[in-house]
């Protein structure tokens, strides 16, 4: 599938043990991935160069089985019960999730669960440790709504939508359920997670792209492996396209 090695990559960099599932294709190095957020340098047929925010540089090598996303604007409303999404978010003072960041994922249950995320790793200064959480959407509402809705939280006015969403987990932790689904070791526990939707919250899509949309000084965020040699390895890169960066 186009979009494994993207998300399971991004999912599984918490984790030790298996980064792609027993499926992934054996040309692609198997290694523990290493994310990187920045601006393509430059590029070729052969490797591409990201800079980050603190001015470095990461050269990988482009393989065949190099995956090529890109993300999409959207908004709450295009937002579906039953689609499955990504939620980069910090703790709100009311208990729900407050998003930085929301991406519809075009393959359900990849990295499904709620696990820590440093979305800020380039020097930004986060307001608290945040979370990434896969899940699928329940309900979407608006505050003419919310009174309706299921949750048992205090939604304050600094929320102006919501989203209710489902998802696995691997372990029950203080009442909530935590991990990656695939990791349990029994039966994966259910969590249910209440959304606070900013107007700042960046809403896209993830959608197919090809090798020739990526173009130096182009935002990027990229999965990056190492073979048995040690060598760089570009499993995946997330493109910006039509100037909508991903902010995952």
């Amino acid at each position: 599938m186009k979009f494994r090695s993207l998300m399971l990559g991004t999912a599984l960099t918490l984790c030790t043990g298996t980064v792609f599932a027993a499926d992934a294709p054996p040309a692609m190095p198997m290694s523990m991935p290493m994310l990187v957020r920045g601006t393509i340098a430059s590029i070729d047929a052969k490797s591409v160069t990201i800079r980050k925010a603190d001015g470095t540089t990461v050269t990988g090598a482009i393989v065949p089985k190099t995956n090529y996303s890109a993300v999409e604007p959207r908004r709450l409303d295009q937002i579906k019960p039953t689609d499955f999404v990504g939620i980069t978010s910090v703790p709100a003072p009311n208990g729900d999730l407050m998003a930085e960041e929301i991406h519809i994922i075009p393959l359900k249950g990849l990295g499904e669960g709620s696990y820590p995320w440093d979305h800020h790793p380039d020097g930004a200064k986060p307001m608290a440790m945040g979370s990434m959480t896969n899940a699928t959407v329940a309900t979407v509402h608006d505050g003419a709504t919310r009174a309706g809705s299921m949750t048992n939280a205090t939604v304050t006015g600094a929320s102006s939508m919501q989203l209710q969403v489902t998802y696995h987990g691997s372990a029950m932790v203080n009442g909530k359920c935590v991990g990656l689904a695939m990791l349990a070791q029994d039966k994966p526990c259910t969590g249910l997670a209440t959304v606070d939707v900013m107007p700042s919250t960046a809403i896209v899509a993830i959608v197919p792209a090809a090798g020739s949309d990526a173009k130096a000084g182009l935002a990027v965020f990229a999965n990056i492996l190492h073979d048995p040699d040690g060598k760089p390895v570009v499993g995946s890169l997330v493109l910006e396209k039509n100037g909508v960066k991903p902010e995952f």
